[in-house]
């Protein structure tokens, strides 16, 4: 069982209890136009290109077999993502301009990585925590992950946006602790506009895993997008949907952040939110008020 996973972190102290192994696998079924990480969104494996890092040896010229490597009149290396086949021939480049986002690895590849932290793990209650893109995006691989982990004992946690077949979805649940669930927008149309996709199956998905998993513990996120979700009209139906569920432990509030707009052009894409800024301290406080009021438990940040 195979998967394409496009980072580890180790030690990480977030997403979770104690420390964890964080694994970022590649691919997710929405495309949020404030995505943080661009990289994570094709599911197979990509080129990165780093424009600084280039010394302009020209050697990626002489192995591209798609010409999606040209020269300028000033001798500057041009690169069209568009034209790349991911083949990654251009990939070992002494100065590390050119690198290739996302590996295989089989469950046992993952196990084996898992092992070598797995004493930090017992000290600390810690585990691992499936990220992305997002974990739905490989669902068997997924799955296959997270039941080797609890067969090891290790705490199991999951980031996702829910946006997949229940019967799959159940799978992963079947082996979880924690889940991190987002909720990007509670107007299905708004959503689209938003994700690329509506939320009725995320809704329908974050309901029958309350009804069906009442000791799986359940985290609801919402980004904080200004002028985009951020409405009272939004926060009262996000509210109102968080109040039904019967098994949630609290809402977090995360507000908008412009870590990742650096890697657009890396991986031949354009960040749509160019002129926007984070939210200030004191209106994202308001929306956690607003929600506090209506009974329910958030915090901001996660």
């Amino acid at each position: 069982m195979n998967g394409i996973i496009y980072k580890i972190e180790r030690l990480a102290v977030y997403d979770g209890p104690g420390i964890r192994t964080v694994i970022f696998l590649k691919g997710c079924p929405l495309s949020c136009i404030w995505c943080a990480s661009p990289e994570s969104q094709k599911r197979t494996p990509e080129t990165g290109f780093w424009q600084d890092k280039c010394t302009g040896c020209g050697s990626c010229l002489d192995v591209c077999p798609a010409a999606a490597v040209t020269k300028d009149l000033k001798s500057n290396i041009i690169y069209d993502h568009k034209k790349c086949q991911n083949c990654g021939q251009c990939t070992p480049c002494l100065s590390g301009a050119r690198k290739t986002i996302g590996k295989k690895f089989s469950v046992g590849d993952v196990v084996r990585e898992l092992e070598k932290d797995s004493v930090f793990y017992h000290r600390s209650t810690g585990g691992i925590t499936l990220s992305g893109g997002d974990p739905v995006f490989q669902p068997i691989f997924s799955a296959g992950i997270l039941k080797k982990a609890v067969e090891m004992g290790f705490h199991t946690a999951m980031e996702t946006c829910a946006h997949a077949e229940w019967n799959l979805f159940k799978g992963m649940l079947e082996h979880l602790d924690l889940i991190y669930v987002d909720i990007k927008h509670m107007n299905r149309h708004e959503h689209k506009k938003l994700t690329g996709k509506t939320n009725g199956v995320i809704l329908e998905n974050i309901q029958q895993m309350d009804t069906h998993f009442p000791n799986l513990e359940k985290i609801v996120r919402v980004p904080i997008i200004p002028g985009k979700n951020d409405s009272k009209e939004n926060i009262d139906q996000t509210a109102k949907f968080a109040r039904g569920l019967k098994t949630l432990k609290r809402v977090e509030l995360l507000p908008y952040h412009r870590y990742g707009v650096a890697t657009y052009p890396v991986v031949g894409k354009k960040y749509q939110l160019t002129q926007m800024d984070s939210p200030n301290r004191i209106d994202v406080e308001a929306l956690m008020k607003r929600m506090t009021n209506q009974g329910i438990r958030v915090q901001i940040g996660g």
